[in-house]
């Protein structure tokens, strides 16, 4: 059984403690784990020092349409594991063996990042020394550290080394429930839109009333728990269901039944209405659409500039 391999990137995750962020990761994984599950997937994972890493037998295809669905995941890096050892000329010797473009002139360039501290050498002399001897394999190779043909992106970690092959873009943002319960009804494609920004916050949204169940199921494509509340514990240790903070596709009025608010609250704060594609464009809203039914595909936002003042 062959299998392939990525890691994982986290963007918004890093920035946050280090409790909130192994909370935030766990639950992460968790919801991974259920997507891979729910669609029948046999996905590995386990942690290698800050990094999480994936492998799976199933077609690459369909594991990297997955992962790009995982929410809080920024992207996803295909890697090889290569059995060269870790002397800088050696790994050389097998990425030129594994090139496809061996005697075309190109350029290239060598990053190297050391999950854990290898050797007597650091990672700028790694790089260095493999750049140097690949030179000397192939005298059609030029350096060039802006704009490569070719990256040549290695990480280090213990005795293991792994190329990196291929990055996939990901939806990014915070995984759904770590932020609360948000309630909808889910009555059109432009709330189905709007409920996937919301979820990138971090929310876990609440369908009722007479939510069409297409759009669900299509959103519980980023999120398999959707529609179960999240819990709030006391320091007593008591786990309550959280009341729901945020409404979209109805009123407060309508809202009321399914809020949840526990009579014994101390305290509570307003409802919050919510409307985040609110200024959007037809052209925004369209390569949003693309993003949401491919996200390793297309960009949510292609002109990201339009978005800088």
């Amino acid at each position: 059984m062959t299998l392939n391999a990525w890691i994982l990137r986290f963007g918004e995750l890093g920035l946050k403690s280090k409790s909130v962020r192994k909370s935030f990761q766990r639950s992460l994984r968790k919801n991974m784990l259920e997507l891979a599950q729910k669609r029948e997937i046999t996905l590995f994972h386990h942690v290698s020092g800050t990094q999480d890493h994936v492998s799976s037998s199933d077609s690459v295809d369909v594991v990297e349409d997955l992962l790009s669905r995982v929410i809080g995941v920024v992207a996803i890096d295909r890697v090889v594991k290569l059995d060269c050892g870790l002397i800088p000329e050696d790994i050389a010797q097998d990425v030129i063996n594994s090139s496809e473009n061996v005697g075309e002139k190109r350029t290239f360039g060598v990053r190297v990042k050391r999950v854990s501290k290898t050797g007597e050498i650091n990672s700028r002399e790694y790089e260095r020394r493999i750049g140097a001897e690949m030179i000397s394999l192939d005298s059609q190779l030029s350096v060039n550290l802006t704009k490569p043909d070719e990256w040549v992106k290695l990480i280090v970690d213990n005795d293991d080394l792994f190329q990196i092959k291929y990055r996939i873009q990901a939806c990014g943002g915070l995984p759904p429930g770590v932020q609360g319960d948000v309630l909808i009804q889910l009555s059109d494609e432009n709330l189905m839109l709007e409920a996937f920004l919301v979820m990138r916050r971090g929310v876990r949204l609440i369908p009722v009333l007479d939510s069409k169940v297409e759009f669900i199921e299509q959103l519980s494509n980023y999120d398999p728990f959707i529609g179960k509340r999240t819990l709030e514990h006391e320091m007593r240790g008591h786990a309550f269901d959280r009341p729901a903070w945020g409404i979209m596709g109805l009123t407060v009025e309508e809202a009321e039944p399914f809020i949840g608010k526990r009579e014994e609250a101390v305290k509570t704060t307003p409802i919050s209405t919510l409307s985040p594609l609110e200024g959007w464009t037809k052209e925004e809203k369209k390569s949003l659409l693309e993003h949401f039914i491919k996200p390793s595909k297309y960009e949510m936002h292609p002109d990201i500039g339009s978005w800088v003042y």
